[in-house]
């Protein structure tokens, strides 16, 4: 853990000393947070220029007890006026993690927001909000760029660490939220899933926190909340950004105590959770628009770990593919999955998956079903989700024409039989828009009769 007696200045955010540096309505001021491995933490404010050093020795600037910390394990050395700084590692016996590179017998740039892991205590160096987002914005580019979230996962799974996971809606949050559980010294103890979004705050109060008999209206018995019914395990607060603030200040006075008091109740029952957080928000927006509490957001992001979305990740496309293709196939009772040809594969590679992973399984899922003699063509991608084929073809991918576009609008008339209406809904257009497709391809509108009897066979008469 943080050494209190010898943080050398650190403050600490217990809620037994005030912190204007995180305080919701004050600014926040630069300043390094300290994340041990115990749960337990600490703000330090930053010099302008100088440097400070972290290890176990009682002699550094910050000292961490823990047997993983060398005596002088790291040193952050800042720049006056650059609002840059730079991880050196002193001759450590483990090393010190920059996002996924080991340092050693070396030093590296560190952006603001950008974990440093030192045995299995998290450091970050924390900007005034007025300018973090700006700030932020080159860490989340690399972490996007390079695989570091499975060696976050790694190394913060282990501790007791709250993990903050950021990301597109349907980007697989909840997965890696599994993941971290299951690596988990908790894993054999509930995952229980609480989304914030859509319940008012009594409710989403009640459901956390429980219920006494005769609290409200309606609440005939007593009722356990979610954060002592995960006793043991782990508690994935799914969409924190949506909490309503009220709710936000009773939840982070039960973690930072431990204990819980139900609605009605006179008394505090303990809680044994580790928390995870999940959003797909900008949570430091969130904090300057003043719908989102600074002391809250600072508790809860102990690692944070920025999940790339789908079109940054492209190389797992096949893979999960085929994941999702059994799946489907089981739940269908089918004795094989059916194969995907190179083209349909080339078709969802190039797609921009706006709903992700989410968008993905879904796709795949109709295409298994609709799958013909067990062979997903591109033609089973058309009826199954045109998304599968982007109506705006990736800039990085083809010659740019409008050729395959074109064919498309042809492939989606000729498996609704012509019917205008069904084929725009499956191209996730307006009839309008379509039809404006049409012209601009040089397309023959197809009417009633010059269909009739065509449904899911090619539409000779589209072409000119």
């Amino acid at each position: 853990m943080v050494d209190k007696r010898s943080a050398c200045g650190a403050e600490w955010l217990d809620g037994t000393e005030g912190d204007s540096a995180l305080s919701p309505e004050g600014p926040i001021e630069p300043h390094l947070l300290i994340m041990a491995s115990d749960g337990t933490w600490a703000s330090r404010a930053l010099p302008e220029d100088g440097s400070l050093t972290i290890g176990r020795s009682a002699e550094v600037d910050i000292r961490v007890d823990e047997r993983a910390v060398s005596r002088r394990h790291a040193r952050l050395e800042f720049a006056a006026g650059t609002g840059s700084f730079r991880v050196v590692d002193l001759n450590s016996a483990n090393g010190t993690l920059v996002g996924n590179k080991l340092v050693r017998d070396d030093s590296v740039q560190v952006q603001p927001g950008e974990p440093i892991l030192i045995g299995r205590t998290v450091v970050t160096v924390r900007m005034p909000a007025i300018s973090c987002a700006a700030q932020l914005e080159p860490a989340r580019r690399a972490m996007r760029a390079m695989a570091g979230v499975e060696e976050l996962i790694a190394k913060g799974a282990p501790t007791m660490i709250s993990v903050l996971l950021l990301g597109e809606t349907g980007v697989g949050k909840d997965v890696l939220a599994e993941e971290i559980h299951r690596r988990s010294p908790r894993a054999q103890g509930p995952l229980v899933r609480i989304n914030c979004a859509g319940l008012s705050p009594a409710l989403l109060e009640s459901e956390l926190f429980g219920h006494e008999r005769g609290a409200f209206t309606g609440a005939t018995h007593c009722k356990q909340g979610l954060l002592e019914a995960g006793a043991g395990g782990t508690v994935l607060l799914d969409e924190i950004g949506e909490m309503p603030l009220e709710v936000q200040a009773k939840l982070l006075l039960a973690i930072e105590q431990r204990m819980v008091r139900r609605v009605g109740a006179t008394h505090c029952e303990p809680i044994d959770v580790r928390f995870l957080y999940a959003t797909h928000r900008d949570i430091e927006a969130e904090v300057r628009a003043g719908r989102f509490r600074a002391d809250f957001y600072y508790r809860i992001n102990g690692l944070t770990i920025h999940i790339p979305p789908l079109r940054e990740r492209r190389d797992e496309i096949d893979g999960l593919v085929a994941r999702f293709g059994r799946e489907a196939a089981a739940r269908l009772g089918l004795a094989r999955p059916p194969s995907f040809d190179e083209e349909a594969l080339q078709r969802l590679r190039r797609s921009p998956w706006p709903g992700n992973i989410r968008e993905l399984r879904s796709v795949v899922e109709r295409a298994v079903l609709l799958a013909d003699r067990g062979t997903v063509t591109v033609r089973v991608l058309i009826a199954a989700d045109l998304s599968a084929e982007p109506m705006h073809p990736d800039p990085c991918e083809g010659d740019g024409t409008d050729e395959p576009e074109r064919q498309r609008v042809i492939a989606a008339l000729a498996a609704c039989g012509g019917n205008q209406s069904r084929a725009a809904r499956m191209l996730g257009l307006s009839r309008n828009t379509l039809i404006s497709r049409i012209r601009q391809y040089g397309l023959v509108r197809p009417h009633r009769h010059d269909v009739e009897g065509t449904q899911g066979k090619p539409l000779k008469n589209l072409v000119d």
